[in-house]
């Protein structure tokens, strides 16, 4: 079974950052919150059982470990919400976006990350609507903007390009812009000054060190989101 364990820590991370966020936007705490981050954690990690099935590895071939991951997600999910899933059923758009692009382009292609990190934004707005009730698009739109900016970090790191130093401080200033619209303090994107000091002027750094900042640019991000949301 451990051949199904996604080993995917950013992902991981990301996953515990965008709820936590939720939850603190939230101002408080729903015991059906435990439930709801357990069916959020079986949907991520079934990308590794839809990996394995759709490359046809010996062993995995069979897509039931996918499939009864989604259905135990999806039990959780309708235990929680009963009426109200109708709410959630938009969502599906993104990770339906996300499968199809991962099987067309493969999973490292740009927009395939990017809406892979798009999906796991959900978990924000998501964790908000288990203590609220209330669908907030506008904390989607900004815990995705954050992280989205990351996935070009680390494309200037690993590939070394002029053009995904570009591509990185297009996506800063972007953020900035979508922020503006959005009504969202700017402030709230400070822990990305790192992202474009390293576009500008990439600083040696090894990846393991690069998982460290990323995580001290993150809990930085939780502090700033509560303190400006409104």
């Amino acid at each position: 079974m451990k051949a199904y364990l996604l080993k995917e820590y950013g992902s991981w991370s990301v996953l515990v950052v965008a709820f936590t966020a939720g939850l603190l936007v939230s101002r408080g705490f729903a015991v059906e919150a435990v439930p709801v981050f357990i069916a959020l954690g079986l949907l991520v990690n079934s990308k590794q059982a839809f990996m394995l099935w759709t490359r046809r590895t010996p062993g995995t071939g069979l897509p039931i470990v996918f499939l009864a991951q989604l259905a135990t997600a999806a039990v959780i999910l309708l235990s929680v919400f009963h009426g109200q899933i109708a709410l959630l059923l938009p969502l599906l758009v993104l990770p339906a976006a996300y499968l199809v692009m991962n099987r067309i382009a493969g999973e490292h292609h740009i927009l395939t990350e990017v809406l892979g990190f798009g999906l796991l934004s959900l978990a924000a707005p998501i964790a908000k609507f288990t203590v609220t009730g209330v669908l907030d698009y506008t904390l989607f739109a900004g815990t995705t903007i954050y992280f989205i900016a990351g996935v070009f970090k680390v494309r200037v790191q690993l590939r070394k390009r002029a053009v995904d130093r570009i591509m990185s401080v297009i996506s800063i200033a972007g953020g900035v812009l979508a922020y503006r619209a959005v009504n969202l303090p700017v402030i709230i994107l400070a822990p990305l000054i790192d992202n474009l000091i390293f576009s500008l002027y990439p600083y040696p750094v090894t990846l393991k060190s690069t998982g460290w900042i990323e995580v001290g640019k993150s809990v930085l991000f939780l502090v700033l989101l509560p303190l400006s949301y409104r």
